[in-house]
Order: structure tokens, then sequence, then C-alpha cells
């Protein structure tokens, strides 16, 4: 609905073809919040009032090169019927009230500061079509201690008979004739669906039990694209990087390849930790939200030669209690980076050096 709404099914809505910059948006489905709400400029989480299903209204969130901010609430409640409608009033405001001067401060968390929220709040509610907003419920119904759960591999739904498999497919990175082998295996073994996740892997639904064991035996997925990765992959994303984006400072994606498997070298980890790559400040690769991220720049090696880097970021969460994270350490040269990850994983994250390890055998 909301696509359909806001770009015409990707034709294009003249009415939101000027916003002052790039906007996004995202309904929760689940306690999950696999959607990362917090870091999108209008997010809808579910919440009931007086006994009607509905959303409260997150607004703001947003990466930038310059600024990084966490959505916030808008004490504002809609019911399902005013999805759409809210979404184009908020739309409306940012469009009509926007700045379009600095290209630094455009995104909508600029104008929510200028107007306050309140300010912001009274702009949606007239642009509404009954100049109603109700104030935000306090039945949420996203559960706050959830554990994120892990989609990869063979989990059933809801429909009796059904299952969908999680398909790790390392950095995001495809090639031609193997989406084309993913579309026939989706057609084969389900209904011809395939969703795309937030961390760059494939969910196929709509498969028949009795025919799993037959899914998990085709080559792309026991050769290439496993459904059940190692535990320091599962977590890995990554950019474009520099290899097709203009604005990457650094090669991200066999970079992050490259640097987890020097890693799992020299650790042994028990628990997944998600590691995020960006070629550029921009943050593409949300490096901010990762257990660990990676910011690529220019950086200094022992001899004082200019080479690829990156700014170390450590402390990203994600869900209810979700932060953003806090740089560690800055321009680091990327021959560097392994060594001073295995040493993050030990400190901060239970990690256990494979030296010890062998030598305790």
């Amino acid at each position: 609905m909301l696509t359909q709404f806001i770009t015409n099914n990707s034709r294009g809505n003249p009415a939101f073809t000027n916003l002052p910059r790039k906007w996004n948006v995202c309904v929760v489905g689940s306690h999950d919040l696999y959607e990362h709400p917090h870091i999108n400029d209008l997010a809808y989480m579910p919440a009931t009032k007086n006994g009607k299903f509905g959303f409260n209204l997150l607004v703001g969130g947003f990466f930038s090169a310059k600024r990084c901010e966490e959505a916030v609430p808008l004490d504002a409640w809609v019911s399902s019927d005013d999805v759409v409608p809210s979404c184009g009033a908020v739309l409306e405001a940012f469009r009509d009230l926007g700045s379009r001067g600095n290209r630094q401060k455009t995104r909508m968390m600029w104008l929510i500061d200028e107007l306050g929220i309140e300010g912001f709040r009274s702009e949606v509610k007239k642009r509404m079509p009954r100049g109603e907003l109700e104030r935000a419920s306090s039945e949420d119904l996203v559960q706050k201690q959830w554990v994120r759960r892990d989609y990869f591999g063979v989990h059933p739904q809801k429909q009796e008979g059904l299952s969908f498999i999680g398909i790790h497919i390392p950095v995001g990175r495809l090639q031609a004739d193997e989406m084309h082998e993913l579309a026939r295996i989706a057609d084969e073994y389900g209904t011809g669906e395939m969703r795309l996740t937030v961390e760059q892997n494939i969910i196929i639904p709509n498969i028949e039990n009795s025919r799993v064991e037959d899914l998990l035996k085709e080559p792309l997925l026991t050769d290439k694209f496993s459904p059940d990765p190692p535990i320091l992959m599962k977590g890995l994303v990554a950019c474009t990087g520099n290899q097709f984006c203009g604005q990457a400072i650094i090669e991200t994606k066999a970079r992050a390849m490259q640097v987890t498997q020097e890693v799992n070298q020299l650790v042994s980890v028990t628990q997944p930790v998600r590691m995020h790559w960006t070629g550029c400040p921009n943050t593409c690769g949300q490096v901010q939200v990762a257990d660990i991220g990676f910011m690529g720049c220019m950086a200094r090696d022992e001899n004082g030669k200019t080479c690829e880097g990156v700014d170390v970021f450590v402390g990203g969460k994600i869900g209810s209690e979700s932060h953003l994270g806090e740089i560690y350490k800055k321009a680091v040269p990327c021959k560097n980076v392994a060594p001073l990850v295995a040493d993050i994983l030990v400190n901060q994250f239970g990690a256990v050096r494979r030296i010890r390890e062998e030598s305790e055998e």
C-alpha cells in the first residue's frame, strides 16, 4: 500500500518527486524489528488503542556524512486505515517546509529540530484528511525484551505444511546467473517469491515441507549460498565500495570477506557479531548500528605512507533498546584491521584466541 501510494508502484508520484532529500519509511511486523525502525524517517510501530489495532509513529531517524540520529516518537497513533493518509501528511509537511539549502541539513530531522516535535506534529495533523491526529497509545505490541530470531535455515510458517528458508548471500553480492538460479529455485520449490533482508540476504517462503529436503540439496545452496553460514558471516554487511561507487573511499565487499576470514583464524566466537562495512562517511553500510562497524577513510601505514583505512565503530545496537555505536579507533590501516577486531571480540564479545583454544586441547 505505501509503495503504491508513494511511488505509484515505482512509476513515480508527482506529489512527492520534489522532496528536499531522500526519505525512508518502514512498517514493523514483528517483535524482531528486522526493519530497523529507529533509523527510518518514518516508522510505524504496532500498538492497540481502545481495542483497535494501529501504529504509534516514530519520525526523523537518518544517517548522513555530517550527522546520524535515531528516530523520535511523534506522540501520535493512527489506525491501520490511516497508515497511508498519515504517511502522506508527513511527506507533505517535509515537502512543503523542509529546507533545500545546505545539502547536509535537508533531511527531515533538521525540520523537526527547527519546528520542535510539537510544531512538526501540528503540521502533520493539519495535513491529515480530517485535520485530526490522536496522541500515542501506551499499548505497544512490540515486546521490549524480545530476543531477535535468526532467520537463516528452515523455519515453519504459520500456514500449515509450509516453511521458509533463509539463505546467506555473502556481503549481498549476486551475479546475474546466480539470481536466475535463485529465481528458478523459488519457482520450483515455492511460489516464485523471494524476500530481501536488510542484511543483504534472501528468504524464500511458501515451501511445502515435503520438498524442503530436496531444496537443501540444490548445488547453489550447498556450494555458495548456505542456509547455515559461519557465525561471523551471518551478520556481515558491506556497501558497494569503490569498485562501483564513485563516493566510496575504499573497497569494501572483498575486504569485508577477507578480514572476517582472517579474524576467524585468530579467534573463536560463540555468539553472532554484526559487522558492517561502509566505503565513506555517507554510511550506506550503516556502521553505526553494527556491533563493530568500519567506515572507509585514508590512513597512514607504519612508514607514514597513505593507504586505505577505516574508522572503527563499536557498540551499535538494534531492537527496542537500540542505540548508535561510537568511534573506537580512527584511521586504522586496512591491513591492521583483523588483529584489532580480534582484540575487540575477545575483550567485549567473549571470544577465545585460537592459540589458547588449541593449547587447551
